[in-house]
């Protein structure tokens, strides 16, 4: 399934919005208090991502209604998730990279793209049921993301 990440600015709160492969808004990304929440259309919350507070590196804590997971970024580009036996392979810094699963299969893949709505993030996710935590970790790694192009400017 192909699914797009689009930076909304709509509101002081909105975070992303996950566009389906034809461009249609299918949920919506949320800061809510000191969590960030993914909903569907109907308001209904799939999963809370919450920031962890460790000092060198970037640690997310994702939890569904059944299920949690904890994925851990490093200034170095390396991931590691814990609850889940999925492992990064490529270059979170250029924003290009795969989710592995612990027997070398492709569980989803994550690119720059652009959709017919504006430019965003691609997510080629390989299996419905890992949907939710491949978006929480799009959403993860694409927090830190505020522009694509540095431009100096002079005082």
């Amino acid at each position: 399934m192909k699914l797009f990440l689009k930076r909304d600015i709509s509101s002081f709160d909105s975070l992303f919005t996950v566009l389906d492969d034809k461009c249609s808004e299918k949920y919506y990304v949320r800061r809510v208090k000191n969590n960030v929440e993914l909903r569907d259309l109907r308001d209904k919350t799939l999963l809370k991502i919450r920031s962890l507070p460790f000092p060198a590196l970037r640690a997310y804590s994702m939890s569904t209604a059944k299920r949690s997971a904890k994925l851990m970024i490093n200034p170095k580009s390396r991931c590691y998730y814990y609850g889940l036996s999925w492992h990064i392979r490529g270059d979170i810094l250029t924003k290009s990279f795969d989710i592995i699963d612990a027997d070398n299969s492709l569980v989803a893949t994550h690119c720059k793209r652009f959709c017919d709505s504006g430019d965003g993030f691609e997510l080629n996710i390989e299996n419905e049921a890992a949907e939710l935590f491949c978006i929480g970790t799009a959403v993860c790694v694409n927090l830190g993301v505020t522009a694509d192009k540095r431009i100096l400017q002079t005082v």
